[in-house]
């Protein structure tokens, strides 16, 4: 099955220009750009008045925490956590768990979001919900070693890894050691090198609040420093740590809603981007956001570091984090349009009011677009998100299941 795009303006990489270009997939991935003709085509859409970028990456968020959205308002972090959070975690199922991520999913793929990164528990139906509706994920179970539990979470984390890692070119299995002040360093080491030895990705929240006191030198001297992490949050990473946080394949995921939301404050992104640290973007939870809108976080984020500067952030800086830096991060995308990459985009709306003077499109990309403007969302090849519909899924009877899971929650919850 040949597709090609047509008739609308695309953004190959956050540093390019648009540009009028059409585009051939074929099974799964982009075969050509422009040098074609039309009639090699199976199926033709006509894209005028829209843009084609590549899709965007959630680099750091519990999809199914969409059950909870709402839940816990106007609360600190703390508190948020421990009282109204982890009670209701503690009962939820499998099934639960699966209604949840499928709504994060349709959420995602409505705003242009085409792989994500996750930390949560009940793994095989996060994994299974990602191959249903057909979004890619980088899929973690959160780790901690209290109670004495830790060993068979990792256990439970290794045959996950075993199950799902590169199933369908879809899902990578990575390993999700909490956060330092919920997992001891003896632990984290452990958890380091099992990730290593299977060549797997690591994500762990990472002084998120001005509470956490810990030394990141420490964390480091563990064998995390040999594997590929992806630290969500940073907001209160000291200083000197900056350049730790540059010297290895770290990334970090930038959270600034959740940041605001749960009143931990602003991380020093420019000031990392200085220094060399990659940056990519995230939405955290829809429990502590509540909307799981990468567009959203991608403007948050250029403003609260223009707070005192305006030219910190640039648009180019601002769109390689939602983009490639997220890519590179996960390793499940291009975060660019090229031949012979996955056909992971985004086709946008363009012919509204905001996108107007045409010449300064990627400024209206980070200021001025609403992640309701997307047409459409493609993951490898297939829509997940087509001019109102989720042609891989029954909406309705997500939606319905979703409700169910959320009534009884809040019922056995009072």
């Amino acid at each position: 099955m040949r597709i090609s795009l047509e008739n609308a303006l695309v953004l190959k990489d956050a540093f390019s220009q648009p540009t009028f270009s059409k585009i051939l997939i074929e099974n799964g991935q982009i075969y050509q750009i422009d040098n074609y003709r039309q009639e090699e085509a199976d199926q033709r859409y006509d894209l005028s008045g829209k843009l084609i970028m590549p899709g965007l990456i959630n680099a750091h968020t519990h999809a199914p925490m969409t059950l909870m959205r709402g839940l816990a308002e106007d609360t600190h972090l703390q508190d948020w956590l421990f009282k109204k959070i982890f009670p209701i975690e503690d009962r939820l199922t499998e099934e639960d768990v699966y209604y949840g991520t499928m709504l994060a999913q349709m959420e995602m793929a409505r705003k242009g979001v085409v792989a994500y990164v996750d930390m949560y528990f009940h793994c095989d139906a996060i994994a299974q919900a990602a191959l249903d509706f057909g979004m890619k994920a980088l899929i973690t179970r959160g780790l901690t070693d209290a109670k004495g539990t830790g060993k068979a979470k990792l256990d439970q984390n290794v045959e996950y890894h075993q199950r799902w890692n590169n199933k369908n070119g879809m899902i990578k299995i990575g390993f999700g050691p909490h956060a330092p002040y919920s997992c001891s360093l003896q632990y984290i080491d452990q958890v380091a090198k099992v990730a290593r030895d299977l060549k797997a990705p690591v994500t762990m929240h990472l002084y998120e609040s001005k509470e956490e006191d810990y030394s990141l030198s420490q964390i480091l001297s563990t064998t995390l420093s040999e594997c590929n992490v992806i630290f969500a949050h940073c907001v209160h990473i000291k200083q000197q740590d900056i350049k730790l946080l540059a010297a290895g394949n770290f990334f970090v995921a930038h959270n600034p809603a959740s940041n605001l939301k749960l009143g931990n404050g602003i991380s020093p992104v420019q000031q990392m981007l200085n220094q060399g640290v990659q940056v990519c973007l995230g939405s955290d939870g829809a429990a502590s956001n509540n909307t799981l809108d990468i567009f959203y976080e991608m403007r948050l984020a250029a403003l609260l570091q223009k707070m005192d500067d305006p030219t910190n952030l640039s648009l180019d800086q601002s769109l390689a984090m939602a983009t490639i830096n997220g890519a590179r991060a996960t390793g499940l995308t291009a975060g660019r349009i090229e031949v012979g990459a996955d056909a992971d985009l985004v086709v946008l709306d363009i012919e509204k009011p905001w996108y107007l003077p045409r010449e300064f499109l990627k400024a209206h990309l980070v200021h001025s677009a609403s992640s309701m403007d997307i047409f459409g969302t493609m993951v490898k090849g297939k829509w997940v998100y087509l001019d109102g519909t989720y042609p891989t899924i029954d909406q309705s009877e997500i939606q319905r299941k979703a409700i169910e899971v959320m009534r009884r929650l809040i019922d056995t919850g009072n």
